[in-house]
């Protein structure tokens, strides 16, 4: 019995030697993959290897067992995980790993020499906030066996780097390299890759892809997502690793990967408005502590980094819930109770927070230069914005009447949302930011405009104020910074803004009844991700 890689030898212990690290899981596999063996047939090949435990596989597989512990649950105890080794293709897999290098090659000969230079980055702006990586390992990786790496995985870890160009002291004053060829080149790298024996690393390849900036395919971004749950599920990344036998670095790998897979999951599912791929019921994954993401004698900044990390995680779970009911198909009355549980949740999760520094740069959106908490803040306000407008949709009170309390709490929470966009420096705008949160500025917007026009005073308007400045302002950090979080927003709310104000000037210069005839046929729906 050996573990899920299949490069131990035959362990007669209570648990599995795990011969396999964590360097493993950025490499292209050597002997194959370890897809999971349904729990339906799992219990065959524990009889026989009762009766055959002496004799050579035959059946190519191996089993995870659990050391036995106290703290497990029955079901973790009764629920063996066994892999099956999925053998290399021969000619083909060499012919794919030979295409996905090409790409790799000419990616890197169009950035050199900067390629070092883009390591550091990512490692500084993305890594630190959303923490793929142990920087210690992959730096040793990368100097004594990048031959080894994933093409695919080296392609897309560049392309992040080149979001944040302008930010490097060294890159700066140099030509950033054009984005759209080195994407190009880190697509065909997957592409070639993943067709032939997939692993852990076509996983990570997928979440820097979907991670990366400017984002603006929405279809291809949802079926990489789907892909990328699938081969998660398959390897096994979906079960609590805590007590199995593998090494401490390799428990906590799994782990943050899984996590960072359900945070794409479930904010795709809200931007995107389509249910979510992945489903609480089935996994048992457990939640990662600030501590295990870069150890007990990490800096402050990285150690507040990994505070809003795992908070960001939990948010999600909040997240998740809220789309439970979004999603719901079955018609059914409203429920007294089921918007406070949402609301109830929420606080729950405020009070949760770790320390007053981020309590104060979440709920109050002060103190928004440490790493990734002006992402966290924007994050926290979606929800908001979600659990208010769901209350406004199912309550007893019309969407139309702009005086509603539901539709106040709203608005209040589009204008919060605006605030955080006007405060934003430039530090801010260069930190981490997850391209899915643009989302959120575009339904904040739209629903101010959606206010706007039914409120009865064109001249004092403060929704259409409201809508006004986050579009001027966004205007100015697209020009200014090259910030591509402002894109999705002016794309789709900038020229109906434009209409709207001037049928609104033109009431107020010759009063009479507001004429919409502009807006028929438009499709609100269409750019109102949020609005179900």
């Amino acid at each position: 019995m050996s573990d899920y890689s299949g490069r131990a030898s035959l362990s007669t212990d209570s648990g599995v030697r795990s011969a396999s690290t964590a360097e493993d899981t950025i490499m292209t596999p050597e002997e194959g993959s370890a897809h999971v063996v349904s729990p339906a047939i799992a219990d065959d090949d524990l009889v026989f290897q009762e009766y055959l435990s002496n004799e050579p596989s035959t059946l190519g597989r191996r089993m995870i067992r659990s050391h036995a512990t106290m703290t497990q649950s029955s079901s973790a105890k009764a629920r063996p995980i066994m892999f099956h080794i999925v053998p290399k293709r021969g000619q083909r897999e060499i012919e794919s790993r030979r295409v996905a290098q090409s790409h790799l090659i000419a990616l890197e000969e169009l950035l050199d020499p900067y390629r070092q230079d883009l390591i550091d980055l990512f490692f500084a702006k993305v890594n630190t906030c959303f923490p793929i990586f142990d920087e210690e390992m992959f730096r040793r990786t990368y100097t004594t066996n990048k031959e080894s790496m994933s093409p695919s995985l080296l392609c897309h870890l560049y392309g992040n780097s080149l979001t944040y160009w302008r930010s490097s002291p060294r890159l700066h004053t140099q030509p950033c390299p054009e984005q759209r060829s080195a994407w190009l080149q880190a697509e065909d790298a997957m592409n070639a890759e993943w067709r032939c024996t997939s692993g852990i690393s076509t996983i990570i390849s997928i979440i820097l892809n979907l991670c990366g900036r400017p984002s603006s395919h929405h279809l291809g971004n949802g079926a990489m997502l789907g892909m990328a749950v699938a081969l998660a599920n398959s390897f096994g990344l979906n079960r609590d690793p805590s007590h199995w036998n593998l090494s401490p670095s390799e428990k906590r790998f799994r782990i943050r990967i899984w996590w960072l897979l359900v945070i794409y999951d479930v904010w795709s599912s809200l931007a995107y408005g389509t249910p979510p791929h992945i489903h609480h019921s089935q996994c048992d994954v457990p939640t990662p502590i600030a501590e295990d993401i870069f150890g007990t004698s990490a800096f402050s900044d990285r150690m507040a980094a990994a505070e809003c990390f795992v908070a960001l995680i939990t948010l999600t779970q909040v997240l998740s819930r809220c789309l439970e009911h979004v999603y719901k198909l079955e018609s059914f009355e409203m429920n007294a109770d089921l918007h406070p549980d949402l609301d109830s949740l929420l606080v729950i999760w405020e009070d949760s927070l770790p320390t007053d520094e981020l309590r104060r740069s979440v709920l109050r959106g002060t103190r928004l230069n440490a790493p990734g908490a002006a992402n966290l803040r924007l994050a926290y306000l979606s929800v908001r914005l979600l659990i208010c407008r769901s209350r406004l949709n199912h309550g007893n009170s019309s969407k139309d009447d702009i005086g509603s309390h539901h539709n106040i709490q709203a608005r209040r929470v589009c204008e919060d949302i605006v605030h955080l966009v006007q405060e934003l420096d430039e530090a801010c705008l260069a930190d981490f930011w997850i391209p899915l949160n643009a989302h959120a500025l575009t339904s904040a917007t739209t629903f101010l405009m959606r206010t706007a026009l039914r409120s009865k005073d064109s001249v004092r308007n403060p929704s259409l104020k409201l809508a006004r400045t986050m579009i001027d302002t966004l205007q100015w950090y697209r020009r200014q910074y090259e910030w591509d979080m402002a894109e999705n927003c002016i794309a789709n709310c900038s020229d109906i803004l434009d209409k709207i104000e001037l049928v609104c000037n033109a009431v107020d210069q010759y009063p009479a009844e507001l004429d919409l005839s502009f807006l028929e046929g438009f499709d609100f729906a269409a750019i109102d991700t949020y609005q179900y």
